[in-house]
């Protein structure tokens, strides 16, 4: 079993400048398929280095964290407001990329903290949060996002394109564009992101009720990942309702 780990959106890589990926498919099922006799070789997992443009490195597995890391996210107690005024619930409405904007800027009804990385992480899995949290109903939606805050150079979401109609025999034979994911300043770029429905808090099969009002620990793993932070860089977590 062999992974290829991109960055950004869920888009074809068929016609990326930094890997060939139609190429390696094709001596790879041909080696496994017909039985073919070489010396081609893939690792376990080929994943885009995020830090660099055009950069693909190797790794042994996917989800398996030599090291962990743990941040404390704070005792004091803060409120969402799980409401917004008719005039901003219309402007999130009608683009949603508005509201992730804002989100991330801390403009949104949310719970924004701020964490600074104090050594190299280099993050091989999933993100677990651990929260102590209450809802003022019998019910409750949680999301969260965690970011790397801080303008610098990301590799962005989706792909650009570096040359029209110059790959030969592309999707449906015909000519394709070369493309690569840009690496552009932004202010941030989401690692991972996740969602809770506090009746399935301990089990997605099993519903609990919900107490109004009342404490509950709960603790869940966002989507898995592989990402390179450095000592000096911030983790911006979000929480907000949805």
């Amino acid at each position: 079993k062999h992974l290829f780990y991109h960055n950004g959106a869920h888009v074809y890589m068929n016609n990326w400048q930094s890997i060939d990926f139609r190429e390696s498919m094709n001596a790879l099922l041909s080696k496994k398929l017909l039985g073919l006799t070489t010396d081609y070789q893939l690792p376990t997992v080929i994943w885009q280095d995020n830090t660099v443009p055009q950069t693909w490195q190797g790794l042994g597995d996917f989800g398996k964290q030599d090291e962990l890391h743990t941040f404390s996210l704070g005792t004091e107690e803060k409120v969402i407001q799980n409401q917004y005024d008719q005039k901003d619930f219309d402007r999130y409405g009608k683009t949603y990329q508005i509201f992730n904007t804002e989100l991330y800027q801390g403009k949104a009804n949310q719970i924004t903290i701020d964490l600074p990385v104090s050594q190299d992480i280099h993050l091989n899995g999933r993100v677990e949060l651990k929260l102590r949290v209450k809802s003022s109903t019998n019910k409750g939606l949680l999301s969260a996002q965690v970011l790397q805050l801080g303008q610098q150079k990301y590799l962005q979401p989706y792909p650009a394109v570096q040359s029209v109609r110059t790959i030969d025999n592309g999707r449906y034979h015909m000519l394709e564009n070369l493309c690569e994911l840009p690496f552009n300043p932004s202010a941030q770029r989401v690692i991972t992101k996740g969602y809770l429905n506090l009746q399935n808090r301990n089990d997605l099969l099993l519903v609990e009720d919900i107490t109004a009002d009342e404490w509950m620990e709960v603790q869940f793993e966002l989507q898995p990942t592989i990402y390179k932070l450095k000592e000096g860089d911030t983790l911006r977590l979000v929480l907000y309702t949805t």
